[in-house]
């Protein structure tokens, strides 16, 4: 009786919030995420005995808020870090970025130069053809799953 009273409340707050009744909280974190979007996404490949991996893409947020990333992990990384190329002087230099934040219906955008993925203490090297898992989360979004394929950079280049 009680499980019978708390879904007909369930449905009536999720028909209250505009969502069809055949909807579940289960749900409710997938629609969140939908709201945060990798495009475009890739990895760079890494020769033999790197430590060290860069990623890009565009992350897209598509929600009316903006939406702050708080934590990456890849299986394939001890640990993945958001890091800014920027000019110290004639020095080009690379820091980490404690967070970022993804502008309401708006995007930012990780690529070779600026702003990128680094994948810090592999477990391998990155093969043209291979796809890395990357986990990027988001204060209000969650978890936002991508596979980043593995190609190689177009003109060389630095991160």
């Amino acid at each position: 009786m009680r499980r019978l009273i708390y879904s007909c409340m369930a449905a009536v707050v999720l028909a209250s919030c505009g969502q069809t009744s055949t909807q579940t909280a289960a749900d409710a974190p997938a629609a969140a995420a939908a709201a945060v979007t990798i495009e475009d996404g890739w990895a760079a490949v890494t020769p033999n005995g790197a430590s060290v991996a860069a990623g890009y893409g565009v992350i897209r947020n598509n929600a009316t808020a903006p939406d702050r990333l708080i934590g990456a992990s890849s299986p394939m990384a001890g640990r993945v870090e958001i890091h800014e190329m920027v000019m110290d002087g004639a020095v080009m230099q690379m820091r980490e970025w404690a967070s970022f934040t993804a502008p309401a219906r708006g995007a930012v955008t990780l690529e070779p130069g600026g702003a990128h993925i680094m994948f810090m203490d592999i477990a391998g090297p990155f093969r043209e053809g291979d796809s890395v898992p990357l986990t990027l989360v988001f204060e209000n979004a969650g978890a936002v799953e991508a596979s980043l394929p593995v190609r190689p950079r177009s003109g060389g280049g630095n991160h």
